[in-house]
This record gives structure tokens, C-alpha cells and sequence, in this order.
């Protein structure tokens, strides 16, 4: 009877053991959907800006379209001097206004080199 009651005893042990375990793993399971709920707001808030600057950025070309335009003769769109690396097109002195400013922008927000990060 002794053996019996012993091996009941072990399996008892083993059972709260597990439950242990698990308890410990739904805990874990809970604190990681609060972490996964937390990093899918910021994903959610991130696109929703990306969104917005990418509408911004649309504009700006439409708005550069437009001012070409009306405006084909502009100092802005002079040869600089300067050729794209990969084509050889010319860039335009309009050009390195927009990429001295890209490059500012991104070194202000810690990118440290900038040119990788646009055509050059």
C-alpha cells in the first residue's frame, strides 16, 4: 500500500509542478500580447505617418510639376555641373537645393551619411 501511496504522491507533486509551469507560461503569454498589443499601436501610429508624408511628398512633386511648367526657363532648373552617378543626367541646380536640404534633414535626425540614403 505504501508503493501506491508513494507514486500517488509523486504524481501529485508532478501534476502542481506542471501547473506551476503553466501558470508561469499564461503569465508570460499575457505579458507578451500586452508588449505585441503595445508594438502594434506604434506599427499602426508609424504607417498612418508614413501615409501622411508620403501624401506630402506627392504634393511637393505636383507642386514642383506645376512650377516647371509655368516656369521652364528658371534658374532652378539650370545645369549645375554636376551628373547623376548611376545615368550621367545632368543634376540641376534645383537639384542640389533639394539634396543639400535631404541630407541636412536626415543628419539632424542622426543618419550619418545621408547620400546612401537618396539617388545621387
Amino acid at each position: 500500500m505504501s508503493y501506491e501511496w508513494g507514486a500517488w504522491q509523486a504524481e501529485r507533486a508532478n501534476l502542481a509542478d506542471a501547473m506551476t509551469a503553466l501558470n508561469q507560461a499564461n503569465a508570460d503569454i499575457r505579458y507578451l500580447n500586452r508588449i505585441v498589443a503595445t508594438q502594434n499601436e506604434r506599427i499602426t501610429s508609424l504607417e498612418d505617418q508614413l501615409t501622411v508624408e508620403k501624401a506630402n511628398a506627392g504634393a511637393y512633386e505636383a507642386w514642383v510639376r506645376a512650377f516647371i511648367a509655368q516656369h521652364p526657363d528658371s534658374p532652378l532648373r539650370a545645369d549645375s555641373g554636376k551628373r547623376f552617378k548611376a545615368t550621367g543626367n545632368v543634376k540641376t541646380k534645383g537639384r542640389l537645393v533639394y539634396e543639400a536640404a535631404f541630407d541636412t534633414t536626415l543628419r539632424e535626425m542622426g543618419i550619418a551619411n545621408p547620400v546612401s540614403r537618396r539617388a545621387n
